[in-house]
């Protein structure tokens, strides 16, 4: 082969082939140390690429938790209200005040507040309580009409009303015998059957 009269890309193509086989020849005969460097190298960057993608998924649960610490404050004042509603301890003390300033505000005469053993229900505690009041007719209505706005839930059953001529009760017309039932939360729910 002659290189004096080959072609100026000649050169080149050959200058090129003989650079790659150079530098395969020095990668292949390259002392064992450097490859050992190549896969520590290699190894560092993907424990590097780990922790990255770990710092990542930590800044984003950062930036969500302002938003839990809200919604956690949003959910505690719900469960506030919620206890109004369906308290967890019977507070028959606060009842007995709220009912006897309404029976005042009524006209009416509370004549018995008994409450009766708690029944137990699969969700609820149910609390009844045994009342008498005497009165007149329409402050009966009025005074069960304020005991349905009340906060908590609390159901007026078996109401029985019979005419009075009480004279300790100025113009008393009716005495009323009813059982009002509040409820209570349960929070030592029973275990599900079947270990569910």
């Amino acid at each position: 082969m002659d290189f004096k009269n080959m072609p100026w890309w000649g050169h080149l193509l050959l200058a090129l082939a003989v650079t790659a086989a150079l530098v395969w020849s020095q990668y292949q005969w390259a002392p064992a140390g450097l490859n050992e460097k190549k896969v520590k190298v290699a190894d560092l960057q993907k424990k590097l690429d780990d922790k990255e993608s770990r710092i990542r998924v930590g800044r984003r649960a950062v930036a969500k938790l302002d938003e839990l610490e809200r919604d956690i404050a949003a959910l505690e004042l719900k469960l506030v209200d919620l206890k109004r509603i369906l308290p967890t301890e019977p507070e028959l003390g606060d009842l007995l005040k709220w009912i006897k300033s309404l029976a005042d505000q009524a006209n009416l005469d509370l004549r018995l507040f008994n409450p009766q053993p708690l029944q137990e229900g699969e969700l609820l505690k149910e609390q009844p309580i045994k009342m008498d009041v005497v009165g007149r007719y329409h402050q009966l209505g009025v005074f069960f009409d304020r005991i349905s706005k009340h906060a908590r839930i609390i159901n007026v059953e078996g109401v029985s009303i019979q005419a009075t001529r009480d004279q300790s009760v100025r113009d008393a017309t009716v005495a009323a015998s009813f059982v009002a039932k509040t409820f209570i939360f349960r929070e030592d729910q029973p275990a599900a059957e079947g270990g569910e």
